[in-house]
């Protein structure tokens, strides 16, 4: 599937360390920042409420396999099953952007 601006898979710009855990390489695009916090937060929301991909399925209509390639890096969700995803677990995933001075220049991290 095409992606914006021809980013690969999330976790292809891995530098070290496993999805998503680890260490994103130095000039990885947003989209591969965003994915793999997005990750974390999904991944650690089924963990704490003891859930799997088939039981989120269940309860958010978003099919399984796009939770386990999303977990795994693959693929960014989107935007219908993120909202989905979000309304259905009542929890914030996507990070929000936060704008940040340094020395006369914006950062973006999320």
């Amino acid at each position: 599937m095409p992606r914006s601006h021809g980013d690969d898979a999330p976790a292809t710009y891995l530098a070290a360390g496993a999805w998503p855990d680890g260490q994103l390489r130095e000039g990885a695009p947003v989209s591969a920042i965003y994915a793999q916090e997005f990750s974390r937060r999904l991944r650690d929301v089924i963990a704490e409420r003891g859930l799997n991909p088939l039981a989120v399925e269940r309860a958010t209509g978003v099919n399984r396999r796009t939770i386990e390639r999303t977990l795994k890096g693959l693929v960014l969700p989107d935007f219908g099953a993120l909202a989905r995803l979000e309304a259905e677990l009542e929890t914030d995933l996507w990070p929000r952007r936060k704008r940040e001075k340094a020395e006369g220049e914006c950062q973006q991290t999320p």
